[in-house]
């Protein structure tokens, strides 16, 4: 790579270092993620920081260094303006970015991680005023389809030991984070299988995790929440992020939108 390059990314998030620097994680199409020094970013009247802290599409010029990489300019090139105003948008957009951040590892190949993530943000721009508890579901929507971009698809409708079709029972299902996926009634009850490591979900909330997992985005905004099932709808989402993803986030999913 050359000692001075552009390419265009997302940020995704930034900490603080030393004194006046931060780190920065960004989303590029071309180079998948990657972390750059910003010198100075953490003072007032620092320049660059101000476009590298929205949310929006912008073109870096950045300096490879033998240790580590520095930023040298930045330019936006695209913004999501409806996002601003609106703070339900806003938040759902930066606990998005923050997922994604913690779900990638630098250099990952994107497998068209970029364009859904970008497609995403225009989805939630368009939406209208959301709840504590539809921003939840959004971004549990979210956290499944993420899993299958970094290669940990879930498996919601065939059982994941006979691939047999796991269908609509009065009984509980067996969900198995770790394996990821569901399991028939007749396979959990097979002795050489058993239920180590599963958790038991009601059907209705199976239909719920495939209906945030295959239906369209559109859809997802008028799904109807129904209350009694979203504690173990999140319940069962959390655990998948637990098992699979590359660093767990430190706080859950729907703690970061419903206060």
């Amino acid at each position: 790579m050359a000692l001075l390059y552009q390419t265009t990314g997302i940020v995704l998030g930034w900490k603080n270092y030393a004194e006046a620097d931060r780190w920065y994680s960004v989303l590029t199409e071309e180079f998948g993620k990657i972390e750059f020094r910003a010198r100075g970013a953490h003072k007032t009247l620092a320049k660059l920081a101000p476009h590298l802290e929205m949310v929006a599409e912008v073109d870096l010029l950045l300096v490879n260094g033998r240790l580590y990489e520095t930023v040298a300019g930045v330019e936006r090139r695209r913004t999501f303006p409806q996002l601003y105003n609106d703070y339900s948008r806003l938040l759902l957009a930066k606990n998005s970015l923050y997922l994604t951040d913690f779900s990638t590892r630098p250099g990952q190949e994107d497998d068209g991680l970029y364009s859904f993530i970008c497609g995403w943000l225009q989805f939630i721009e368009l939406l209208p005023e959301l709840s504590g508890e539809r921003s939840a579901y959004l971004l549990a929507v979210f956290a499944l389809r993420m899993l299958a971009k970094v290669g940990y698809e879930p498996e919601l409708k065939q059982c994941l030991f006979c691939s047999g079709p796991v269908l609509p029972s009065k009984e509980s299902i067996a969900w198995y984070p770790l394996k990821g996926g569901v399991a028939c009634i007749n396979c959990t009850e097979r002795p050489s299988i058993g239920q180590g490591g599963s958790k038991r979900l009601c059907y209705e909330t199976v239909q719920m995790l495939r209906h945030a997992f295959y239906a369209s985005l559109p859809d997802q905004a008028r799904l109807v929440l129904p209350g009694a099932l979203l504690d173990e709808f999140h319940e069962a989402v959390e655990a998948l992020i637990t098992c699979h993803f590359p660093i767990v986030p430190p706080n859950a999913l729907r703690g970061s939108c419903v206060f």
